[in-house]
């Protein structure tokens, strides 16, 4: 068992959690309601903090294919801070994490970790005690006398307490596998409540930023070129793990990352007549999504079963949606179709 901090009392800067969060963005009616990564739970705590969720998806839309993955989504700094007033800052854990915490949390900020999943008993099915994998969370409340954590995690809210307690605070220092974790503090003396047409203008101006930041070489093609060849490995492998990895950073963050920027162009046209451009771009997007989702289960059911598929005509279709949105919105000039 660790020894508290010198100065133990309990820290909680967003009270009355205690029975969840209202969920942001309804995830009944989403196709992927986790996938996100970092902004999953940068979601759950604006929902938290009675602040509007929509205006900082602008930025999914510049997601790029890195050879082996989607890039992550991660809400820009200067976003948080022009829409909401959340100043994020690199926090460097030069000392024990439970006197960071105390430290931070003392001082009204959160705390943003990519902590080790192994301790985090809502991923139990997955890697709570499976297997060591980052995953981001964001501390809100820290008791070290009674070892609890109370914290966003996914699209939601979760405490662990006592042995997982102390594995996360020890995490990296015993040399039994677990992953030490990286930090960010959360400043929240700025924040502020804008009105939606506030928002919603705000986020315009932040909009054109990020279609400036699109791809100029088709991503969803280049992504096409080796989709198909990894998913054959792993058919003959069976890997069932493999292709879940393989679909986090996949097709599942594609998706995600394609449905939250259809809800954002429907969120930003508000009731602007002039806006139908904006809605065309979010039918395809959520047409592109629902085509993920779709290949996800067939790739699932592929590896579990050992029989190839053929995503070509699939993925084809993703292409084209992509494609469609980045016109109306009026990035797809600088796109290179023909990667030949």
């Amino acid at each position: 068992m660790l020894p508290p901090p010198a100065t133990a009392a309990r820290l909680c800067l967003i009270n009355g959690l205690e029975h969840g969060i209202t969920v942001p963005l309804d995830t009944r009616q989403r196709l992927w309601p986790q996938g996100s990564g970092v902004l999953d739970p940068w979601l759950s705590l604006l929902a938290a903090l009675r602040l509007d969720v929509h205006a900082v998806l602008g930025h999914v839309l510049a997601i790029d294919w890195l050879d082996d993955q989607w890039s992550e989504p991660r809400p820009p700094a200067e976003d948080l801070r022009r829409l909401h007033g959340l100043e994020p800052h690199a926090l460097t854990l030069w000392r024990p994490l439970a006197d960071h915490l105390h430290e931070q949390l003392g001082a009204g900020r959160l705390v943003m970790l990519e902590a080790d999943a192994w301790w985090l008993p809502d991923t139990d099915g997955q890697d709570y005690r499976r297997q060591h994998r980052r995953s981001p969370l964001i501390v809100n409340d820290f008791d070290a006398t009674h070892r609890r954590l109370g914290y966003f995690h996914h699209d939601g809210y979760f405490h662990l307490q006592d042995e997982d307690f102390d594995g996360l605070m020890q995490a990296g220092l015993q040399g039994d596998g677990s992953l030490a974790p990286s930090a960010t503090v959360i400043e929240l003396r700025g924040l502020v409540r804008r009105p939606p047409e506030t928002l919603r203008h705000l986020a315009r101006q932040l909009l054109e930023r990020h279609l400036e930041r699109i791809p100029t070489r088709h991503p969803l093609r280049r992504w096409q070129r080796r989709s198909q060849a990894e998913l054959d490995a792993l058919v003959r492998q069976r890997n069932v793990e493999g292709c879940r990895r393989w679909l986090d950073c996949g097709i599942a963050r594609l998706g995600a990352s394609a449905e939250l920027a259809a809800i954002h162009l429907r969120w930003l046209s508000g009731e602007d007549s002039g806006s139908a451009h904006l809605l065309q771009a979010a039918d395809a997007l959520r047409q592109l999504a629902v085509l993920a989702r779709a290949a996800q289960l067939k790739a699932q059911r592929a590896v579990q079963q050992g029989q190839p598929v053929d995503l070509a005509a699939l993925s084809e279709r993703m292409a084209r949606h992509w494609s469609r949105a980045m016109a109306l919105l009026g990035a797809g000039a600088i796109v290179i179709e023909d990667l030949a």
